[in-house]
């Protein structure tokens, strides 16, 4: 019994201790005992899961064999041949087996049935614009369209579509679609940094209306010289489309070009009641018409003018009597004014060369020609094109030396707008309706912001 007596002593010695340490420090102790409750409580989330847990019946997989015949089904895709879509465009020297080869047609029977057929070979002679097929992996045609030579119409254009259709004997089924074009009106608007065709090309706009545009105002403004960089313009032309592409450029009809000395516009006219009235005037109606053209170019650059210089062919001081403009080789070669043509040949230093007489006591020469458009006597009209420059003769490089006289002297080309006298203005009893339409077309032109190109269906 002292040993428990000893024991219990002991026990009730240390219950005691810790009361008064309870006693001494409640915080601490109550601190402690929290922690410790804390770390339990997570640790019994993190483990434990409540309430009773269902019993779960026992997994079962169950497994069946699945038999997959894949080789067949490879083959019979293998054996199908694969459809690729191609085009191409007719060339000059294209036969029918030229063309399909190049549409990717390679079966022998097939392109000697395909030479035969006349629809094919109309395709040669008639084709406009991309020539478009269906063609298997084994090189057979399934289908061949092509859109044969449009035809221009005062209302429109019309054209036919061509289909050939392989059949499954190997025939071939042939027919033909007639087709119209819609008309549309664009608008564009560009800013002059360093040329006309830079800023066009900058906006999308088509090479033959950037010619028209030369053409038009060619009396007023020298595109060659008179330009600026943040010179302005604006341009309305018609345009023919079918199947989202463009079949036709039609005519400009309203244009405005703002340049540092001046604003240059103009609008067509066309009046059913006086057709001979028809062409550019200004809003006002006063004739843009002149004479003379300011270039025989549609555009170029000057790389050598009228007066005194070195010759680059005899090293020495010369007075050159024109103007020289750098084109490339077969550049067509436009008379800058109606007349007669007076010779057509070679001459000393000029190369090939030709000169034509106009009305007045005015004449015109083109030199350093590659070829010739007209001939001796022949009366040709302002614009038309009576050769192709080149580099015949005393030429250092392909150009077009241009001299322009007047009463047998000859004088500084980039003044013929001083001798150029304006056209006949719009007749009087057309006046009311000309201002009507001319304010459509200035109209037109104010539609769009500074620099912006737009397309609609405008009449």
């Amino acid at each position: 019994m002292s040993w428990l007596s000893t024991e219990a002593a002991r026990v009730a010695r240390r219950a005691r201790a810790a009361r008064e340490a309870v006693e001494r420090h409640p915080g601490r102790v109550a601190g402690a005992v929290g922690s410790v409750l804390l770390f339990t409580s997570v640790t019994a989330f993190g483990l434990a899961e409540y309430g009773p847990q269902p019993k779960l019946p026992p997994v079962s997989l169950v497994q069946q064999p699945l038999r997959l015949d894949l080789g067949a089904q490879l083959q019979q895709l293998d054996a199908q041949p694969q459809v690729a879509y191609t085009s191409t465009e007719v060339r000059r020297a294209d036969s029918v087996d030229s063309l399909l080869r190049r549409l990717q047609v390679t079966d022998p029977a097939q392109l000697r049935a395909l030479a035969a057929d006349a629809s094919v070979r109309r395709v040669l002679r008639e084709a406009y614009g991309p020539v478009s097929a269906e063609v298997d992996s084994i090189g057979r045609l399934h289908r061949l369209q092509a859109q044969l030579s449009p035809v221009h119409q005062a209302n429109g254009v019309s054209w036919t579509q061509l289909d050939v259709v392989a059949q499954d004997d190997g025939s071939l089924r042939s027919s033909l679609h007639a087709m119209q074009a819609q008309a549309q009106t664009r608008i564009v608007s560009g800013v002059v940094h360093s040329s006309l065709f830079a800023a066009a090309d900058a906006i999308g706009m088509p090479e033959q209306v950037v010619a028209q545009l030369g053409n038009l105002f060619a009396g007023e403004v020298d595109f060659r010289r008179d330009l600026r960089p943040g010179d302005r313009f604006r341009v309305a032309y018609r345009v023919y489309v079918a199947q989202g592409r463009v079949l036709r450029i039609g005519r400009i009809l309203a244009a405005r070009v703002s340049t540092h000395d001046g604003v240059h516009e103009a609008v067509w006219f066309d009046s059913p009641q006086k057709p001979a009235a028809a062409g550019y005037y200004t809003p006002g109606g006063g004739s843009i018409a002149r004479a003379f053209l300011l270039s025989p170019l549609a555009y170029n650059r000057m790389t050598s003018g009228y007066g005194w210089r070195i010759s680059p062919i005899f090293h020495k001081p010369e007075f050159h009597k024109g103007i020289d403009l750098a084109v490339p080789i077969g550049t067509p070669v436009r008379t800058i004014a109606d007349g007669r043509v007076v010779h057509v040949g070679p001459g000393t230093g000029y190369g090939k060369y030709v000169k034509i007489d106009h009305p007045g006591g005015f004449a015109t020469i083109y030199s350093h020609l590659s070829k010739y458009e007209v001939h001796v006597g022949e009366q040709v009209k302002q614009g038309e094109v009576v050769a192709l420059s080149g580099n015949t003769g005393w030429s250092t490089g392909p150009h077009l030396y241009f001299q322009f006289f007047v009463n047998g002297r000859p004088v500084n080309p980039n003044l013929i707008a001083h001798y150029s006298p304006k056209g006949k203005a719009v007749p009087t009893s057309l006046k009311p309706q000309f201002l009507a339409e001319a304010r459509v077309g200035t109209q037109l032109l104010d539609l769009l912001p500074r620099t912006a190109v737009a397309s609609a269906g405008l009449d």
